[in-house]
Order: C-alpha cells, then sequence, then structure tokens
C-alpha cells in the first residue's frame, strides 16, 4: 500500500495505514493562563475558586459552608443569587462599606472565581444564548469571564475608559495599579 507522504509503508499489524491528523489546538487565552496579570490579580483580589462565594462563605460557618457553585445549573443560581433570597439577605448586612452596593443600600451575590453577580450573569447568559441547564462549571465561567472583560474593553475608547469599565464589572479591580490593568487589557485584547 503506498502512503500519501512518500515512499512509506504503514501497514502493520497495529497500524492499517491509515494516517491520522492531530487536531489543531487554539492557543490558550492569554488572560486565563495562571501567570497571566488578569489571573494573578483575579487571585488576589476576587477569588481563587470556582466555587468561591462572598466572604468566602463556602468554606466558613455559614448557611452556605460547602455550596458548590461549579456543579449548580446557570437556572440554579438564578435563583440563588436573588437579593430577596437567602444568600442575598446574608450577604447585604456583611458588605465591606467600600462596595458599591453598599453605598447604594444594595446587596451583592457574587458567585464562582470571577465573582460574577446574579444580576450580570443572568444578562451575560441571555446575550451569550446559554440555557438554564448549563453548568456554571470552569469552562462556562471563563467563557463568561472572557465575553465580559472583551465587552468592556471593547466599550472603552481610550486605556482610562477600559480600566473604568473593567472596575465598573469587577470590584477587586478597583484596588489594582493601572500599570496592572493595561497589562490586564492588553491580555484580554490580544
Amino acid at each position: 500500500m503506498a502512503s500519501p507522504i512518500g515512499n512509506l509503508d504503514m501497514a502493520s499489524s497495529w497500524n492499517t495505514g491509515t494516517l491520522v491528523e492531530e487536531p489543531t489546538v487554539a492557543a490558550p487565552e492569554p488572560s486565563l493562563q495562571p501567570a497571566s496579570a488578569t489571573q494573578t490579580a483575579l487571585r488576589k483580589f476576587e477569588a481563587q475558586s470556582y466555587d468561591t462565594l462572598y466572604g468566602n462563605f463556602e468554606t466558613q460557618e455559614t448557611p452556605f459552608k460547602g455550596t458548590q457553585v461549579s456543579t449548580m445549573t446557570l437556572g440554579e443560581l438564578y435563583d440563588f443569587s436573588k437579593p430577596s433570597g437567602e444568600y442575598g439577605r446574608y450577604v447585604k448586612p456583611r458588605l465591606s462599606k467600600s462596595t458599591e452596593a453598599y453605598k447604594r443600600g444594595l446587596t451583592s451575590t457574587p458567585m464562582g472565581k470571577y465573582q460574577i453577580v446574579g444580576t450580570t450573569l443572568r444578562n451575560a447568559a441571555k446575550q451569550m444564548n446559554l440555557p438554564p441547564e448549563t453548568v456554571f462549571n470552569k469552562e462556562t465561567q471563563d467563557k463568561i469571564f472572557l465575553f465580559l472583560a472583551e465587552d468592556a474593553v471593547g466599550r472603552g475608547k481610550t486605556m482610562n475608559q477600559k480600566r473604568n469599565n473593567l472596575r465598573a464589572v469587577w470590584e477587586g479591580f478597583k484596588y489594582v495599579d493601572d500599570a496592572t490593568m493595561n497589562s490586564i487589557i492588553a491580555e484580554i485584547e490580544s
């Protein structure tokens, strides 16, 4: 049997002569790389785990100890994150006075590695056409993060606008210096 790549006879007891090409793997998103400026800042100021709740309530002696949002569906999280629900009511009196939610007399229901609040989650999922049955696992959280980050950066014309847009979505970015934010923006745009 002639090989399509020259005079190689590829037939053997384990090889029938069919050449299989390796699938092309897309380069990973720079902003999702563990050592990236984006992930470093998020670990420091937002969350380290795909199951993180406000104040790490999932690991503390709270009604939410052991909650694993990364195994829940978006539909379940829509209910879980309602401001009038148990989580929203529990968080509200515990909010830091420096947060926008506290200043406006609201609550906040951040969930997952990117601390996406309920309203933002619902809006992003709708725009991304994610059904309520979608599990809020690592892959989904990363996709939603990229969607939100690319949208925030894309709406800015200047670096200052891009930084402000990201800081409006992620409270933790308010504590990140402008030079690091510029690196984060470059990772998101690449």
